[in-house]
């Protein structure tokens, strides 16, 4: 269990992120954190999101919903495609399931509280 609680959710602000990501030029292969226009700053914590795009072109985002402590935070993630069956890794010594889009620093090790569908999910991150 977290600090934060169980779950953050997705709204329908949350899914218009991504759609206003597509506008902007994220360059392939590459991990960028934008500031959010203001009619979308408050589907994060601090009116950021964390854009990873994929060498395939898939493109993920990840909003902070609470940001704690030494940098923890709870957070969803949604892509435009459904994660691959690797970057879900669920094989111990991890405590539970986490996501890891190798070579995407802020996308390597967000761990899962809820999976939505196979392109959603609430995450956190915890140095403990």
């Amino acid at each position: 269990m977290s600090l934060f609680g169980v779950g953050c959710g997705g709204s329908a602000q949350d899914a218009r992120v991504l759609e206003w990501v597509h506008t902007q030029s994220v360059a392939p292969k590459s991990t960028q954190e934008i500031s959010l226009p203001g009619d979308l700053a408050g589907a994060s914590a601090d009116a950021r999101v964390h854009v990873a795009r994929l060498a395939d072109g898939r493109t993920c985002i990840l909003l902070k919903k609470s940001i704690g402590w030494k940098s923890n935070f709870e957070g969803w993630l949604q892509c435009d495609a459904p994660l691959l069956p690797a970057e879900v890794v669920a094989a111990p010594p991890a405590p539970r399931a986490y996501v890891s889009l190798a070579g995407h620093v802020m996308f390597e090790e967000l761990y899962v509280r809820t999976q939505r569908d196979p392109r959603t999910f609430d995450v956190y991150f915890d140095l403990n």
